[in-house]
């Protein structure tokens, strides 16, 4: 072979590189070739641009409304799939004195909430699935949350007052702030009432924390649950919102 012909070649290979990891990342093509100049060990700090995580991750996150026994709205709030079988995270909060609840999509769609998986009252999570046999959902990847650095760019979707994805940032302002015997990561990226549940991403689209609550006093100072609080959380199979009312007041 030629040297003309293998630097055809090479040039043809490279460049279908290229538009197969734009296509897979929603990177342009230029950010793909400077992508590919840098070393492995480094490509992974590399910022994904926000309006590709926003559309990389609207289907997977949705509002969450809650209803009395009576059917009366108590409040609504935010969360996000973690699994294709439409397994998902939210505050615990949310549900308290929840009968039943729906979560509406960011298409408009509206599903029935099964029921409550898993939950830890210590870190303010539950985990609850739909009522959907469904499968294919899309859903958040989710990083290691004690990787994280104070100063790291962050992002909030979530649906802070019913405006359903809606996409906030800001910085980590502390990795390890102590609320009440928790450490939770603090946040200057804006959220409401309503925000609570919602995905906190890193710049590769990736949840690190979820959302759960501010300094009504503060200006920008919110704070997050770190995700890896859910690991040791054992999603088991779904109990009803009005079952799980009973064992909350119980204390089982």
């Amino acid at each position: 072979m030629t040297i003309i012909k293998r630097l055809r070649k090479t040039i043809t290979t490279t460049f279908t590189a290229i538009l197969v990891f734009a296509l897979l990342t929603g990177a342009s093509p230029a950010q793909s070739v400077f992508l590919g100049l840098i070393s492995p060990s480094r490509r992974t700090a590399v910022k994904i641009p926000s309006e590709v995580i926003f559309r990389n991750s609207a289907d997977a996150v949705f509002m969450l409304e809650t209803f009395s026994i009576s059917g009366e709205t108590i409040r609504t709030g935010s969360g996000f799939f973690i699994s294709e079988t439409g397994l998902a995270v939210t505050n615990l909060h949310v549900f308290d004195y929840a009968a039943s609840a729906t979560i509406t999509l960011y298409n408009g769609d509206v599903y029935a909430v099964r029921g409550v998986n898993a939950t830890s009252e210590k870190h303010n999570l539950v985990m609850f699935s739909i009522d959907s046999d469904d499968g294919g959902w899309d859903y958040l990847p989710i990083a290691d949350s004690d990787l994280i650095e104070t100063g790291n760019s962050v992002y909030v979707i979530g649906s802070p007052l019913e405006l359903i994805n809606t996409m906030t940032a800001g910085i980590i302002g502390n990795v390890s702030r102590e609320v009440n015997g928790e450490s939770l990561i603090q946040i200057t990226a804006p959220i409401s009432f309503g925000s609570g549940g919602s995905a906190l991403l890193n710049t590769r689209g990736e949840v690190i924390g979820v959302a759960s609550q501010s300094y009504s006093y503060g200006q920008n100072l919110n704070l997050a649950v770190p995700i890896n609080r859910i690991n040791s959380m054992d999603p088991g199979e779904p109990v009803s919102l009005a079952e799980f009312i009973e064992i909350r007041e119980s204390g089982e």
